[in-house]
């Protein structure tokens, strides 16, 4: 029971992201230093990362040629875990994000209100190739500002900012994603 407590205090840190319409690293910086580069996040093992809030758990890999880079996701595939996303959260482990999936593809803004985190985001077409990949900062006031690419999209993939820049991930790699461990609650 303890150890289940603590699981869930874990995870609450670890979903953080709101979306509008479709709306949706921990890049800690020395508080002493706000010019200070961020530190790096901890890593994940996949197996760990654990179904939570509703949220499925997945592994997507980004591929590009014969590079291939993985990451566990939890999985936000309808509208209210999509506008819940990431909001709220005060870290998110430097080698894991949130995959947001629709059943259609859509342009809509993601938006950072009351996300607590600057992350990255990588907005995949329907043919599964990353379209763009922009930098989101967090916002805790209106008017806060909404991050769209110049396409429809089908995927988008939330990480550390700071995360696709240092995997040279950038448009034209491809995504792929594996099953889903569920029960989410």
């Amino acid at each position: 029971m303890i150890a289940r407590v603590l699981l869930s205090a874990v995870l609450l840190g670890l979903v953080a992201c709101s979306q509008a319409a479709p709306v949706p690293q921990d890049a800690r910086r020395d508080s002493a230093d706000p010019t200070a580069s961020p530190a790096p996040a901890p890593s994940v093992d996949p197996a760990e990362l654990r179904p939570s809030e509703g949220f499925d758990v997945s592994e997507i890999g980004f591929t590009n040629g014969d590079e291939r880079i993985t990451m566990p996701v939890l999985v936000a595939d309808d509208p209210s875990l999509r506008s819940t996303g990431l909001m709220h959260r005060t870290e998110l482990p430097g080698d894991a994000g949130m995959l947001f999936e629709f059943d259609a593809p859509t342009a809509g803004a993601f938006w950072m209100k009351n996300t607590l985190l600057p992350l990255s985001i990588a907005f995949v077409g329907q043919d599964g190739t990353v379209q763009q990949v922009l930098d989101m900062e967090p916002c805790t006031a209106d008017p806060c500002p909404r991050y769209a690419p110049a396409d429809p999209y089908v995927r988008a993939v939330e990480a550390n900012q700071g995360y696709f820049a240092a995997h040279d991930i950038t448009a034209g790699w491809s995504l792929e994603v594996g099953g889903r461990r569920g029960g989410g609650q």
